[in-house]
């Protein structure tokens, strides 16, 4: 309620530059024809808008090329002005530190990874990513954010949240976010990689855990208990085997990939593309048995939702056609929709780093950080500029 009450004093102008810049800030680059059809508003407001956007610094001319239809002019494409402005992502996976520095213009500037044990302590897992966020911001940047992704189903997952909130921020002084990091690899995806393209989405992590992301109308849905995408602990069998959450027939104690490895007798991932390249027929039935669980709580969330574009990632994805094949054919059984036969089914683009871009999506999805930046010499110390700085 608040937002809306400080919105609506702002004036029209005020307003719409807000909407530019909040869709700059998502988007990380854009046309004025872009702009105009994602915020509605006319091209001509729009180029009003966007020039003193320019004159005043806080948008510049982006420096990223950009394909042209070969046919006229390229369009010039806008960006918010990073000047040295940077925003860290962090995953603290199962079994993995990932770190990643990127402008407020989606340009990454560097990353940093650890394997560990699944036994690492905490604060060994922090001193970590407290080591390459110093080595990768260093003294030349400004780091205006850090975005974090801590593992859903994990022992006292509460008091990790607050330990790691407590220590990255009153290491660095700047705000912190920490959400479930199968979430953030989903809007990782969803903002640049397998999903870029798509308005609906489930995405679904098929690693360690099983976990994902819905996304309807271009919003991700969290739910009203934060718990919307926790595809893993939907049942499938109620007198199948215990599950990590304590209950009985998951999702995820079919398909985590621990269990799915065990049962095709494979040590890793590698080893298991390895044998199915090989066509060897337990690796076959393993993975068809996987995609086929798998498919039917897609297919009875397609049903439910009718949402038609589905990205897979984590490490079992890995695995490719083979999974994707046993997942489509069960999607197209069993889901109500009429357009399961047209469902899109990808698998994740953005490799070990999605969950850590997902904390810079994160971050730049929450209005409440400032992101944008006016060159000193460009201060305003006008009503308009207070409202965009606000």
């Amino acid at each position: 309620m608040a937002k809306t009450t400080l919105r609506s004093r702002r004036s029209p102008r005020a307003q719409h530059e807000a909407q530019v810049l909040d869709l700059l800030r998502v988007q990380g680059s854009a046309s004025r024809a872009q702009i105009a059809e994602g915020t509605g508003l006319s091209r001509a407001t729009i180029s009003a808008i966007t020039a003193n956007l320019r004159r005043s610094g806080l948008i510049v001319r982006s420096d990223t090329a950009v394909e042209g239809s070969g046919v006229g002019r390229t369009p010039e494409h806008l960006t918010l002005n990073p000047g040295s402005r940077v925003i860290v992502g962090v995953e603290f996976s199962h079994t993995r530190v990932t770190v990643v520095v990127s402008d407020v213009t989606h340009r990454v500037l560097g990353s940093k990874v650890r394997e560990h044990d699944h036994d690492e302590p905490w604060e060994r897992r922090l001193g970590t990513a407290i080591g390459f966020i110093d080595a990768l911001v260093g003294a030349t940047l400004t780091l205006i954010a850090i975005g974090s992704g801590v593992p859903g189903a994990i022992s006292g997952r509460s008091g990790v949240v607050d330990r790691v909130e407590q220590c990255l921020g009153d290491r660095y002084r700047v705000p912190v976010r920490v959400e479930n990091n199968a979430r953030l690899a989903g809007l990782a995806e969803f903002s640049w990689g397998a999903g870029k393209d798509m308005q609906d989405l489930v995405y679904l992590r098929l690693s360690e855990g099983v976990g994902g992301l819905l996304i309807v109308d271009d919003e991700p849905r969290l739910g009203n208990t934060d718990s919307a995408g926790e595809f893993g602990h939907v049942c499938i069998d109620p007198n199948g085997p215990v599950c990590r959450c304590a209950n009985r027939g998951c999702l995820e104690a079919y398909v985590g990939l621990g269990t799915v490895l065990a049962r095709a007798d494979a040590a890793s991932v590698g080893e298991l593309i390895e044998a199915l390249d090989r066509a060897e027929p337990r690796a076959l039935a393993v993975t068809t048995d996987a995609g086929a669980r798998i498919g039917l709580v897609l297919a009875n969330t397609c049903s439910i939702l009718d949402i038609s574009s589905v990205v897979l990632g984590g490490a079992l994805a890995q695995v490719g056609d083979q999974l994707v094949r046993a997942v489509r054919q069960m999607v197209v059984r069993h889901a109500y929709s009429g357009g399961a036969e047209q469902l899109r089914i990808r698998t994740a683009e953005l490799g070990n780093l999605d969950g850590a871009l997902g904390g810079v999506a994160l971050v730049l999805r929450d209005r409440s950080i400032p992101v944008g930046f006016r060159p000193k010499a460009m201060t305003s110390t006008t009503q308009r500029g207070k409202a965009l700085t606000a």
